[in-house]
């Protein structure tokens, strides 16, 4: 096992090869990326990784790259994240240990769209069914018209929304 820093990187075949320099200028060889199920990645130059040779043959594997310590992780959480070429972070998964997935820094709720378009449809009809019957009202006052006052007779209450949003709110997941 010994570190070494990336150089560029080829697809061959079905696996993603690396070239490195290893402990001097002449040093530069290449292995194919072994990472967890499901992940890949391409590092920025001069990233430090993790080669391991085998025993029995002239093989080796890129097992991992060697990040800065995430100081604000706790334990059992994990953070993923994606940088520029320059190694600055642009976007990130964080996964805590209460359960919350935090995308970017997020402090913002996600929302479930289709109950949100539920209530917000909800409260769409009744306000504008509202509208409908104040116009109907407006359009039949008369100046000066009877004494009488309050509504005309064919005139009904609108109805108050119980319309909210709150059920749309996804407490486990924020977002920027």
């Amino acid at each position: 096992m010994r570190i070494v820093s990336y150089i560029s990187q080829e697809i061959k075949g079905a696996f993603r090869i690396f070239k490195f320099r290893g402990y001097g200028r002449n040093d530069i060889a290449t292995s194919f990326l072994a990472t967890n199920f499901g992940e890949d990645y391409i590092p920025t130059k001069d990233c430090k990784m993790v080669q391991i040779r085998s025993t029995n043959s002239q093989e080796s594997a890129i097992v991992c790259s060697v990040n800065k310590a995430d100081k604000s992780l706790s334990v059992g959480e994990k953070v993923i994240y994606a940088t520029d070429a320059d190694g600055v972070i642009k976007a990130s998964i964080h996964l805590r240990n209460s359960g919350i997935v935090e995308f970017s820094n997020g402090t913002d709720n996600a929302v479930r769209y289709s109950k949100l378009e539920s209530e917000f449809n909800e409260l769409k009809g009744k306000f504008n069914d509202l509208v409908t019957k104040y116009n109907a009202f407006a359009a039949a006052y008369a100046p000066g018209g009877p004494a009488t006052q309050g509504l005309p007779p064919t005139m009904q209450q609108g109805i108050a929304s119980e319309a909210d949003i709150t059920l749309t709110k996804i407490e486990e997941i924020k977002v920027p």
